[in-house]
């Protein structure tokens, strides 16, 4: 079986997935790197990597590769096994969508079936839709982590709370469980607003919830249903990976675009 690699180059974190073919075996997400030498360490030393993988010399791994960082991409420049992905087969993008975006959207399509909405909880959380392998519209927000750190930093007394393992009440009677209620019933409220405005354009769609933060969202998002006294759409998922099942099927024959 053919061993290579996605990588996605982020705008805070570098990610990446081992594949035998179409299967998926591992993922690895690790911070910007400040050399190439550091690089070449976390390729070959810290990724607890298998010895089916170890057996492997990085230079004879394929690698294919989205940054939307230049700076962090020019650290692969001396691998010449790099295939740059510069354009996926999504119609109807705009010139400054960012690729990964592009890339993660196309992996959910493809994975989960067109139409599909991507809500992806990062430092941005964002809400990516597509039909017909189409790019149709969306939304960017500050992430959860982001409006709580913005909280902090840019008020003299409020502290830095970290989100909570469960959905906060409303009316909180001390500062940390106010932030918390601030910030998570307005985003879970925007989180429904936008599912319900796609479903009602596209009832039988798939909706996605990726990035950091996903698993945690879509968590917080069935006890917000459940408060509100509605069913969780059955055809609603988590998966950290559509950004590297993206890059699997712009890889296969079927759906590249050379």
């Amino acid at each position: 079986m053919a061993h290579w690699l996605a990588l996605v180059i982020g705008n805070t974190r570098w990610h990446c997935a081992w594949f035998q073919d179409t299967d998926l075996r591992q993922v690895w997400h690790f911070a910007h790197v400040a050399t190439y030498l550091e690089l070449r360490h976390l390729l070959n030393a810290e990724w607890n990597c298998p010895a089916e993988l170890l057996d492997v010399p990085l230079e004879s791994l394929a690698i294919y590769a989205v940054s939307v960082v230049p700076s962090q991409a020019e650290y692969l420049a001396k691998m010449p096994q790099v295939q740059w992905i510069k354009q996926i087969p999504l119609k109807d993008t705009y010139p400054t969508m960012g690729l990964d975006r592009i890339v993660s959207l196309w992996g959910a399509g493809q994975r989960y079936g067109w139409p599909v909405l991507m809500i992806d909880g990062g430092t941005a959380l964002t809400f990516t839709a597509g039909a017909d392998a189409c790019f149709r519209g969306g939304a960017i927000m500050l992430g959860l982590r982001s409006q709580l750190k913005a909280l902090h930093d840019y008020t003299a007394a409020l502290p830095q709370v970290e989100p909570p393992l469960h959905l906060p009440k409303y009316w909180a009677v001390n500062t940390s469980e106010a932030i918390q209620a601030g910030v998570l019933h307005p985003l879970l409220a925007g989180i429904h607003n936008f599912i319900h405005d796609w479903q009602n354009q596209y009832p039988d769609t798939a909706i996605i919830f990726t990035g950091g933060d996903g698993q945690y969202l879509h968590q917080l998002y069935q006890q917000y249903l459940e408060q509100q006294t509605q069913a969780l759409n059955a055809r609603t998922w988590v998966d950290p990976n559509l950004m590297f099942w993206g890059v699997a099927a712009y890889r296969s024959d079927d759906t590249r675009a050379l």
